[in-house]
């Protein structure tokens, strides 16, 4: 029998609903993580065997990939080839002492942004393979390295501080301490699953807010460290596909609801596998060319999602609604889009009320067997599909599906390179419109269907 939520959360400040159909949830979720791992395992041996001489290169890439996301996440511009040369340039520095390495850094904030993240990446990975829990001194001397060149680094934070555009109050300085002590020794007695365990570290410490700043980074160190420790691959959040679910997720885990955050890290970690699985991919992550063949119509179609929301917003406005961008689909998870895989799932946009309550979800998906029926089998591009915020605030889901309401399309597709570039379907009826015409056909609708 499986333990109930109450009893894997015990001495956390989580909680579920209780109910049976939250405690399925958690089963379900628990399934799916050791399945992921499982299957991780199997690849990393794969990697192993097929890989072995261009394994140093390719945790090079996987690292430079994890720091240019994680500074994304955080508003810095830095792209993995960046981060990559930045990191071949300075080998010997990677390589030094950590006194050494810190001293250094101290010089060039631009460098440290990445280096001082990759350097604690590569630190983490180390201990990891001891099978140890990190100790609070130890997370600390993390922080050390990811704020090289400040002064707060490697230190909890002596003002108070908030995470931007949050209503949570964060732990006061005083209580900083007592707070880290009580989530570090949850976790060398914890023996959860380990993505639930990478979950809960993670919200945790960013409930805290330890640090002056850096807390999100060390977040996604320390849920590497545990995933990393435990067989499964490393936690890649894509600041473009993931950043709103991430972020909303993160929002309710400060309420006390971790499940919408775990069900998110376990999809994620699920997409990775997946794309770890494909063959030769060790040898296209090093030289850089993982999916071109799909390079070129990732290319045209991305502009397109940043141009409809543009348009989107401004007709919404006179209805008292604006659009919120969530994200956009990275190369990797538009060709699971593409292969029709569930695992390439993102948000889109939020739609918010003047009170900025978000009331509509638009979100990325494969193409329904709808719309292939009416179109064919030659669409090459992501469809969007819409969805209405749950009145019921314990729905498992935030957003359902939209049922019964002809002016509100089941199904959106951009097109590149087409003069009505918005196909809308509603129901089996395809319409083709200009971009304007399309944003403003949604925007009335929307509005109509809140004035009910």
């Amino acid at each position: 029998m499986e333990p109930s939520s109450e009893t894997l959360l015990a001495g956390t400040p989580y909680m579920t609903a209780g109910d049976p159909v939250a405690e399925s949830r958690v089963a379900r979720i628990l399934n799916r993580a050791a399945d992921i791992r499982s299957r991780a395992l199997a690849v990393h041996e794969k990697i192993k065997l097929e890989a072995s001489e261009i394994l140093g290169p390719y945790l090079v890439a996987l690292r430079s990939d994890l720091v240019a996301e994680s500074n994304r996440i955080e508003g810095y511009d830095w792209s993995p080839s960046q981060v990559q040369e930045l990191v071949v340039a300075h080998k010997e520095l990677i390589n030094s002492s950590v006194g050494s390495f810190m001293t250094a850094l101290r010089s060039d904030e631009r460098v440290y942004q990445a280096l001082g993240l990759y350097r604690a990446h590569q630190l983490a990975d180390e201990w990891a393979e001891s099978n140890e829990r990190l100790r609070e001194f130890e997370i600390r001397g993390l922080h050390g390295l990811v704020c090289a060149g400040e002064d707060y680094a490697g230190k909890y934070k002596t003002k108070s501080n908030a995470i931007g555009g949050s209503a949570h109050r964060t732990t006061e300085p005083w209580d900083v301490p007592r707070s880290m002590g009580e989530l570090s020794s949850w976790w060398f007695e914890s023996s959860i699953d380990p993505a639930l365990e990478a979950t809960v570290v993670h919200a945790w410490l960013t409930h805290v807010h330890p640090f002056e700043d850096g807390n999100g980074r060390m977040a996604r160190i320390l849920a590497n460290f545990a995933l990393i420790r435990n067989g499964f691959p490393p936690l890649l959040i894509r600041s473009g596909a993931d950043r709103g679910q991430y972020y909303d997720a993160l929002a309710r885990s400060d309420d006390g609801d971790i499940l919408p955050l775990y069900e998110l890290f376990v999809s994620v970690l699920r997409r990775t596998v997946k794309t770890m699985a494909a063959p030769g991919y060790v040898r296209a992550v090093v030289q850089n060319r993982l999916l071109t063949s799909l390079r070129d119509q990732y290319t045209l179609w991305c502009r397109l999602p940043a141009s409809f929301s543009s348009a989107l917003s401004e007709r919404l406005a006179p209805h008292g609604f604006r659009a919120e961008v969530q994200g956009y689909p990275d190369l990797s998870s538009f060709a699971l889009l593409k292969d029709r895989d569930a695992d390439g799932n993102s948000w889109y946009l939020k739609i918010v009320d003047s009170d900025g309550r978000a009331r509509w979800l638009l979100w990325y998906g494969f193409n329904s067997n709808q719309l292939l029926d009416l179109a064919g089998s030659s669409s090459h591009y992501p469809s969007v599909f819409f969805s209405r915020r749950s009145s019921d605030p314990y729905s498992e889901h935030p957003y359902e599906p939209v049922h019964f309401d002809p002016s509100i399309p089941d199904e959106m597709l951009l097109r590149p390179l087409e003069p009505k570039p918005v196909r809308l379907r509603r129901g089996y009826n395809l319409d083709d419109y200009s971009m304007e015409d399309a944003a403003q056909s949604l925007a009335d609708a929307v509005a109509s269907a809140e004035s009910w």
